[in-house]
């Protein structure tokens, strides 16, 4: 009987081991420099300048009002930064497509 439960432990162990490699692969190290991972939905994606935003970054209750006090440009019409972990991210409200990408630093990672 113990070695019934040992192997169905080592079964369930070896089913899951794919899953722990795959989430170990999702790092910032698999973006290009110019680009950042992003979670959204339980997925994890790298975007860059010319990049569709994750709906959920597009929202008005995403923007970010004090982009001033930030040291981040003037968004222009249409156009809205929002914060995705530690980047700010320009987008365009039309067509929800990347402009610019900043680090909290003000450090440009792509534009």
């Amino acid at each position: 009987m113990r070695n019934v439960i040992s192997a169905s432990i080592m079964a369930c162990l070896m089913c899951a081991a794919p899953f722990a490699a795959q989430a170990a692969n999702e790092a910032p190290s698999d973006c290009k420099a110019d680009q950042i991972l992003v979670k959204s939905m339980d997925k994890f994606s790298c975007y860059g300048v010319g990049d569709k935003a994750p709906d959920q970054f597009i929202r008005d209750k995403a923007a970010i009002k004090d982009w001033k006090s930030k040291n981040l440009t003037e968004p222009v019409k249409d156009e809205q930064w929002v914060q995705i972990d530690n980047h700010y991210v320009l987008v365009n409200g039309v067509n929800n497509v990347i402009k610019e990408i900043r680090a909290k630093n003000g450090k440009v990672v792509s534009e």
